[in-house]
Parts: C-alpha cells; sequence; structure tokens
C-alpha cells in the first residue's frame, strides 16, 4: 500500500469500541493514508509455520462432510462460529468461500492453543510492518 504509514493507536482508540480476543480485525494493522484516512489493510495474510502442520500435538484431525463450512466446523470445535479463521489458516486455505471436498482430512487446532496462537499472531502484527 503506497504512501501509508502505520499508527501506534488501536482499533479502541480510534473507534472507541473494544473487540473481542478473537476478533479477525486484531490481525490487521491500522494504517493511514496521505490524506489522513484511517483504513486497515484486510488483504493482509497470514500463513502457518510448515513445521507447527508436521506436529500433530497441536491438532486433530477432522474428515469434511458435503455440507460443511468453516464456521459450523468452529462451532462444532470451539462452541463458537467466529473462529473459522483459525481453521483456515491451520489449513492453508486461502479462499474459505469455496466449498470444501467430502472426506477431505483437515486439522482442527486443539482448543488449548487457541490463546497462543491469537496472541502469536498481535505480535507479529505488532512488529510495526506496514504491508
Amino acid at each position: 500500500m503506497a504512501n501509508t504509514v502505520r499508527l501506534a493507536e488501536s482499533f479502541t482508540d480510534i473507534t472507541g469500541k473494544d473487540l473481542a480476543n478473537t476478533s479477525q480485525l486484531k490481525l490487521f494493522n491500522i494504517l493511514e493514508d496521505e490524506d489522513g484516512v484511517k483504513l486497515q489493510n484486510i488483504w493482509r495474510s497470514y500463513s502457518l509455520n510448515p513445521e507447527v502442520a508436521e506436529e500433530t500435538y497441536f491438532f486433530t484431525l477432522y474428515n469434511m462432510n458435503d455440507d460443511d463450512w468453516w464456521d459450523n466446523i468452529s462451532y462444532a470445535a470451539y462452541e463458537t462460529p467466529y473462529l473459522w479463521w483459525i481453521l483456515c489458516v491451520m489449513n492453508n486455505i486461502q479462499n474459505p468461500f469455496e466449498e470444501v471436498n467430502p472426506g477431505q482430512e483437515t486439522n482442527i487446532l486443539r482448543d488449548n492453543y487457541l490463546y497462543q496462537v491469537i496472541k502469536e499472531i498481535e505480535i507479529i502484527s505488532d512488529l510495526g510492518r506496514a504491508d
């Protein structure tokens, strides 16, 4: 993104609204363009460290069904539909709106690792990269 700078202000500072710990908005840096317009680069992508994907104790395996969607799987695994993006990161899914293949083996991050993964994503976002 040309001519933007990363702001130190948080989403809460700018909007006055608190975000849930699991909010996807925490993934994206807040930028300001040359006209003073504040924005978030929602096109920023994250990928899973390949070494983590090989460590089977981080996840359980799930075989997809015909009617599965990421939010449904999130609800079944974490009792909330809002962590679907964690499943997509764990499975290197680029487009979560494409249908899944029945029988496709899917990694589901064990819930006791959720907080750590979300915290690490926040740290990565805070490293000062202005994308």
